[in-house]
């Protein structure tokens, strides 16, 4: 996949991105100053109109559209009561109520440029030598659908992928201990049809930032809990085969005439599950990033293989991501795990 970003509208601070656009910060900055040497981004909200043989007929829909020189881009439709909200209002925003200085920042959708993300550094979770880094990640989107969204990840945002890997991380965490109060995993979504939508936005982002000491305190101690139970390989391939269970006998109850049917896709079901223990089995043998014999190092193979191993059939991932099966596997895995 391509990095998505809409021209060089994407800042890092001190680490250079591997798609080499926008610009790397040398200094700690605030999301006003980042955002004004970037290419400016505004959207306009139209009523549209139906022709009836000469006769115009105000609709209840409106489009978004955003003006490029000449060029008109259109980013959605909406209904009257969406309140269009401007990048610049929530850049705003992260400055008067998070107030902390950007991490990253960037505009994804290619030409669109209808999201907008802004990452902050929290405090790290150091799990007996290993940190694990810790961001707050805000999106916003602009074709009166998407909404926007507030995060906790350990994954550094400066492309499509990596917004795709920060939500998966933060789904799989249940936001690092945050939990997921808010639509597409999130801790905190916000409703366009209010008129103080962007402010209560920002309240959620000082809440978080104030609060995150000690949430990932909190975190820290689950995390060390399961890193000091360690495990061995057969206890590993049973925590695997619980994830990745084999499907029910009685899925092949039937008519005999189709009982031959039923066995295929019985047998398919279950060579799906032993690929996936085997992965997972690999990941935990050494194949896998910094992986412990311990719950905690089982854990991380899950996360790994499904964030970075499994392929989605939906075009980035997203779907899969946020309400497929992947949501599915990591939140079981996480929910037991932690109480071994």
């Amino acid at each position: 996949m391509s990095d998505d970003v809409y021209e060089n509208n994407v800042y890092s601070l001190k680490e250079k991105m591997w798609h080499s656009k926008g610009t790397v910060g040398l200094i700690n900055e605030c999301a006003k100053d980042v955002y004004g040497r970037m290419k400016p981004v505004e959207f306009f909200q139209y009523p549209f109109v139906a022709n009836i043989d000469g006769k115009e007929f105000p609709s209840k829909l409106y489009g978004i559209f955003r003006k490029e020189g000449e060029k008109v881009i259109e980013i959605g439709e909406c209904k009257g009561r969406y309140r269009i909200a401007q990048p610049a209002n929530y850049v705003e925003a992260f400055d008067s109520y998070c107030g902390k200085p950007v991490e990253t920042m960037g505009f994804l959708g290619s030409s669109k440029a209808d999201k907008l993300f802004i990452t902050w550094v929290l405090p790290q979770i150091d799990v007996y030598g290993n940190l694990i880094n810790m961001f707050g990640f805000i999106t916003m989107g602009f074709d009166g659908k998407y909404g926007e969204h507030l995060y906790v990840t350990s994954d550094r945002i400066v492309c499509r992928n990596t917004f795709n890997f920060g939500i998966r991380d933060a789904i799989a965490t249940q936001n690092h201990g945050y939990g997921i109060n808010g639509n597409n995993g999130a801790i905190y979504s916000g409703k366009h049809t209010r008129d103080d939508h962007v402010e209560r936005f920002g309240y959620w982002m000082r809440y978080i930032d104030q609060d995150a000491e000690k949430t990932v305190e909190l975190m820290k101690n689950m995390f060390c809990k399961m890193e000091e139970k360690p495990i061995t390989i057969d206890e590993a391939f049973g925590l695997f085969s619980n994830v990745f269970p084999y499907p029910n006998d009685k899925s092949i109850f039937c008519p005999p005439e189709l009982v031959n049917e039923k066995k295929e896709d019985y047998n398919t079901k279950v060579l799906k599950a032993d690929e996936d223990r085997d992965l997972a089995m690999d990941l935990f043998k050494g194949a896998g990033i910094e992986i412990t014999n311990t719950v905690f190092g089982a854990f991380n193979c899950i996360t790994e293989m499904q964030n970075h191993h499994i392929d989605s059939r939906k075009n980035d991932g997203t779907e899969s991501i946020l309400i497929g099966n992947r949501q599915v596997v990591m939140n079981m895995q996480l929910n037991k795990w932690r109480n071994l």
